[in-house]
């Protein structure tokens, strides 16, 4: 294989969402990085508690429902 083929054809970077701006693929200048960080935090601090009560509600059902089947061996005797 020449180095040609290692090479990756596209220059852009892959993104899931149109909203992203460039300051977050990490072109902003170095100023500006700890002004955005600090903008940023409360609403990705929202974002990561949510996350974790989706997380704890979907073990505790989790568990419910091995608990209910226990109880339904049970009762089949």
């Amino acid at each position: 294989m020449s180095p040609q083929n290692l090479q990756p054809t596209r220059t852009s970077p892959n993104v899931w969402s149109s909203r992203l701006e460039l300051n977050s693929l990490g072109a902003e200048t170095p100023g500006m990085e700890q002004a955005q960080d600090d903008s940023s935090r409360p609403r990705s601090s929202k974002i990561e508690r949510e996350i974790i009560w989706a997380v704890v509600v979907l073990y505790a059902g989790i568990i419910a429902c091995f608990a209910g089947l226990h109880i339904f061996g049970l009762t089949l005797g």
